[in-house]
């Protein structure tokens, strides 16, 4: 594979610095897994310790021990490298300085091609049977695919969902809205002014700050995409600048969400005062130990348009090079972190996609869909999963996104298409620039 240069990646970590949107409590943190080890790599000969960074604090450090244990001659160091968008810019300038690790933990839409064309990440493809890697859902694999190879392996892969306050709609007479038309009309009649200052102080909607997530969804709903088959950009298609419309009139024109409070929505939702809200189904034991019994949560699949369809977000797990050696000790640890059980257990223990199809068939989950609705209601969804492949231009799209949508809730005038022909033309010089 062509490496990239030095001036390209200099140029890479310029353009991703301190653009992206910081990963949320959307993508909250599973708890440690108490699942043994599937794993059939053969275990090496002579002691090997393997880096492994990581974007979550805890640094799955029960998960880590009980990894050790089964595998003594194998030893992990574990470094925290911070969110998504600190990984990158650390992996980038690694790959540069030669000081890369052996495992990390990558986002999604966080510089993967640009970590492949460097010619240092082996595509994931190379460690896995057939029959491993039709073990993951295909829509997972779509998320990580790139020049037609698969570069790492879905890990904490999280879906957006609506969360409602049942006992808010209830009240109003409402059941949970099943198309976008029917989200606009709830939240216009959800919004209230419950001190008569002539202010709302009760919305009926809002989203978390990850708002590209969910308005992707919306888009494919309209039939369109961000980028066709081939990689060109279209974030100024009618699809696009449909939804974007669709978000300026329901601050500006319905009145039922509060201009670029995404910040707070959480709290908000959790507060009584929000009624509905997108948000990462990893987010549902979270949301549920918060609210205690304030409230009755619900949880409902994310509103079609002309048609249903659930974005993927959340991290992977990729390899560097290295020997041989510690390449398949880097697998084999990989291949314990992502087995059944422990694919199970981080879906029960926060709402996460199960990333294996034979994670669903564990006892314990199965157990938890009959018990819990609303962990049920997050995985049935997961039907409707779409993907498209990474791209080198991803945080350009999102963060263009971000300010457009900034910019439509904040002012009424604000033309959507003029804003979209001007993110079209950035990612295409941006492409352009990259080729």
């Amino acid at each position: 594979m062509k490496k990239a240069s030095f001036a390209l990646l200099a140029l890479m970590m310029a353009v991703t610095s301190g653009c992206g949107a910081s990963k949320t409590t959307t993508d909250s943190a599973p708890a440690a897994s108490t699942a043994s080890n599937a794993s059939t790599s053969p275990a090496p000969e002579k002691d090997i310790t393997l880096t492994f960074w990581s974007t979550t604090q805890d640094l799955y450090a029960d998960m880590t021990k009980k990894f050790e244990a089964q595998n003594p001659h194998i030893k992990i160091k574990a470094d925290f490298m911070g969110d998504y968008d600190a990984m990158e810019q650390k992996v980038l300038a690694a790959v540069v300085a030669g000081n890369l690790p052996n495992v990390v933990q990558l986002g999604q839409r966080y510089g993967i091609p640009q970590v492949a064309d460097s010619g240092k990440l082996i595509p994931i493809e190379q460690f896995m049977t057939d029959q491993e890697k039709q073990d993951v859902y295909p829509a997972l694999w779509d998320r990580f695919r790139y020049k037609d190879k698969l570069w790492t392996i879905p890990f904490n892969s999280s879906t957006p969902v609506l969360y409602y306050n049942k006992t808010m709609l209830d009240k109003a007479g409402l059941k949970a809205p099943s198309s976008w038309d029917e989200l606009v009309a709830a939240a216009k009649k959800l919004t209230q002014d419950t001190n008569g200052d002539g202010k709302s102080d009760v919305w009926g909607f809002s989203s978390a700050t990850d708002t590209p997530w969910y308005f992707q969804a919306l888009v494919w709903d309209r039939g369109g995409a961000f980028l066709d088959p081939s990689g060109k950009p279209t974030v100024n298609s009618k699809a696009v600048v449909d939804t974007l419309k669709g978000y300026q009139d329901l601050v500006n024109v319905e009145k039922a969400m509060a201009p670029n409070q995404h910040k707070t929505a959480g709290e908000d939702f959790t507060a009584g005062k929000l009624a509905m809200m997108f948000w990462s189904g990893s987010s549902l034991k979270s949301f549920q130990k918060q609210v205690g019994d304030k409230f009755e949560i619900g949880v409902a699949f994310l509103p079609s348009i002309q048609s249903r369809n659930v974005p993927i977000g959340g991290n992977s797990l990729g390899i560097f090079k290295s020997d041989k050696d510690t390449e398949a000790a880097a697998w084999k640890f990989v291949q314990f972190l992502t087995n059944a059980e422990n694919a199970a257990q981080t879906s029960m223990t926060s709402g996460y996609a199960p990333i294996r199809k034979t994670a669903a068939d564990q006892p314990q989950f199965k157990d938890l869909l009959g018990k819990d609705p609303l962990f049920k209601t997050i995985m049935e969804q997961n039907q409707y999963l779409k993907a498209n492949g990474i791209s080198p231009a991803d945080a350009v799209i999102w963060n263009g996104l971000v300010t457009a949508q900034e910019k439509v809730e904040g002012d009424p005038m604000a033309d959507p298409k003029a804003l979209l022909d001007k993110l079209q033309a950035d990612v295409e010089s941006y492409l352009k620039g990259y080729k």
